[in-house]
C-alpha cells in the first residue's frame, strides 16, 4: 500500500508550534493585569472606621444627660446592655432619635401591650429612611433585656417620653 498523502489519515505525532506574536502579547497583557489587580488588593489601605451620625439638634440636654456620649451618640450606661428591637409599626422610627427615652411594650395577638421597659435610653436608630429594615438599639438593664428577648410576641411598640 502506498503512503497516504492526506494529513488526517496519517499517524504522525502531533507537533505543537510555538505561539505567534499576537498570542504572546495577549498572554503578557493578561499577566500584567492580573499582577496589577493582585498588587492593588494586597497593598490597599485599611478601611476607615464608620462614623456615627451626630445627635440631632432637636434632642434636648435632659434626654441625653443620663449617658455619656461617644462619637455623637449616647453610650451604654453602666449596668445596662444594648438590645436591638424591631417595631411592629416601623414608621415610628422617624419620630425617635438617639438620646430619647421610650417605654417598650411587647404586643400580643390581640394587640395588647405588655410593659417590658420604662424610660429606656435610645442608643441608635437604624433604617429610619427604610422602615422595613430599621430598628432601635435600646439600653436596658439585664432583667428587662431578658424579658425583651425571651418571650414571644407580635413585635414591639414604643411610647416616646417627653424630654
Amino acid at each position: 500500500m502506498g503512503r497516504s498523502r492526506e494529513r488526517n489519515d496519517r499517524l504522525d505525532p502531533v507537533r505543537l508550534r510555538p505561539p505567534g506574536r499576537g498570542a504572546l502579547l495577549r498572554l503578557a497583557a493578561v499577566a500584567i493585569l492580573l499582577a496589577t489587580a493582585a498588587g492593588l488588593i494586597w497593598f490597599r489601605p485599611a478601611a476607615a472606621p464608620c462614623t456615627a451620625p451626630a445627635v440631632p439638634a432637636t434632642t434636648t440636654k435632659a434626654a441625653t444627660s443620663a449617658a455619656p456620649k461617644t462619637g455623637g451618640r449616647p453610650s451604654i450606661p453602666d449596668g445596662a446592655v444594648g438590645v436591638p428591637v424591631r417595631l411592629a409599626d416601623p414608621t415610628a422610627l422617624a419620630l425617635v432619635h438617639p438620646g430619647n427615652r421610650v417605654d417598650l411594650l411587647r404586643l400580643d395577638a390581640e394587640g395588647d401591650g405588655t410593659p417590658i421597659a420604662s424610660a429606656a435610653l435610645v442608643l441608635e436608630v437604624t433604617g429610619a429612611d427604610d422602615p422595613a429594615t430599621g430598628g432601635l438599639l435600646l439600653a436596658l438593664d439585664p432583667e428587662q433585656a431578658g424579658r425583651a428577648v425571651t418571650r414571644q410576641g407580635h413585635g414591639f411598640a414604643i411610647l416616646i417620653r417627653p424630654a
